[in-house]
């Protein structure tokens, strides 16, 4: 079976550009663009990992991603904030609100591997742990990158 994307954002070419490349590396994708139906498609696609704009209107990516997880289909989903909200305090309420990861657009090629692999059921360590260390990788690129 394919792993299943949902993406989400209020920008339809944005969704729509990563969801025709995901469709490209053989995932079984869906974009949609508001909080509200990412919701309600969230529970009916039962996605693997969803990407999730924060900054949109009506519900914003935080209160997307709270639903998201109150929806017990949806507990094995990788939440991913990918967002331009990028300080530190943004990263922060992205974790509290119960995102798995926080990535900062744009996203580039090596990234977006880097998430897709955490799709990888071969691997022998845990998702949570892979998540984890994804993270940390990533917390130490930005904070070099801005040196």
């Amino acid at each position: 079976m394919k792993e299943r994307i949902l993406v989400v954002d209020d920008q339809c070419d944005v969704a729509d550009s990563l969801v025709r490349l995901l469709m490209t590396l053989g995932y079984e994708t869906k974009a949609v663009y508001d909080g509200r139906q990412a919701v309600d498609q969230a529970a009916d696609f039962l996605p693997d990992m969803v990407f999730i704009d924060i900054g949109m209107p009506g519900f914003d990516g935080y209160q997307t991603v709270s639903r998201i997880r109150g929806h017990r289909e949806c507990a094995h989903a990788i939440l991913i904030a990918l967002t331009g909200w990028t300080t530190g305090e943004d990263r922060q309420r992205a974790y509290s609100c119960g995102f798995d990861l926080h990535v900062a657009k744009p996203m580039n090629i090596e990234t977006l591997q880097g998430l897709l692999a955490l799709l990888d059921p071969s691997e022998t360590e845990s998702t949570t742990a892979r998540i984890r260390s994804f993270d940390t990788a990533g917390k130490k690129a930005t904070q070099t990158a801005g040196r």
